[in-house]
């Protein structure tokens, strides 16, 4: 990725689904937003809406029910404010426990191999950061891009890109760039930049369907740190190891 490392790799996590699992209270923070501010009732669909933007998530909802695009626009930073206050206040102050398995392991081995790490999610900044904190997983994401830094998960992954190289003084090239995510919207935003994309299927899509989208890489989990290793890095993974 650099002159002085060509195997260095800048690699962008998905959190929700990918490294944690908090799902569950980021759909009870939807529907009292929605509720409360646009007095709706809310049709979850996980698989719908999983590697959508937090903002979007609100907005499919609203105009599903045929709210108009100034009504929505309207109310959205008040329904942002009300999902994140909601998500924060149902989970744990430790959220260790819900770290899937073997996400530290891998972020762990990533960063002593000198691989650069960022964030890339659809939650909000300011819901993103406690969630990190609270899972102990914030010291490995230097970078982020949140879902409410740009309409779409590709503007975000193009955020990210930017950020790392502002930051490190990197010119990350195609073969040095990696995306792992739980959901077709990574993939699709994956292969947008050109990435080596990898898929897990921890989250709300089946393996099968994850397939279909055509990820260079198909992982149950990252419980196994070896192939996840291997599917990151590819045949400079026996070095990190």
């Amino acid at each position: 990725m650099t002159n002085h490392n060509p195997a260095r790799k800048l690699i962008l996590f998905d959190m929700d689904g990918t490294l944690i699992r908090v799902g569950l209270a980021h759909r009870e923070g939807v529907r009292l937003a929605l509720q409360e501010v646009y007095g709706i009732e809310p049709v979850i669909n996980p698989q719908a809406y999983q590697g959508e933007t937090g903002p979007n998530i609100l907005r499919m909802q609203c105009r599903a029910r045929g709210l108009s695009p100034e009504v929505i626009e309207a109310g959205l930073p008040a329904a942002i404010q009300i999902q994140s206050r909601t998500t924060l206040a149902v989970l744990p102050e430790d959220l260790t426990a819900a770290v899937l398995p073997g996400a530290v392991s891998l972020l762990e081995a990533l960063r002593q191999g000198g691989h650069v790490l960022a964030l890339v999610t659809g939650t909000v900044s300011f819901t993103a950061r406690p969630l990190l904190e609270r899972a102990r997983l914030w010291d490995y994401f230097p970078v982020c891009a949140c879902g409410d830094e740009g309409r779409e998960r590709v503007d975000l992954v193009h955020l990210a890109i930017a950020r790392a190289v502002g930051l490190w003084q990197i010119q990350p090239s195609l073969d040095s760039l990696v995306v792992i995510g739980d959901s077709p919207r990574d993939i699709e935003a994956g292969k947008a930049v050109e990435a080596r994309m990898v898929a897990v299927a921890t989250g709300a899509h089946p393996t099968e369907l994850l397939a279909k989208h055509g990820p260079d890489t198909m992982l149950p989990d990252l419980g196994d740190l070896k192939a996840a290793l291997h599917a990151i890095l590819g045949h400079d993974a026996e070095a990190t190891v």
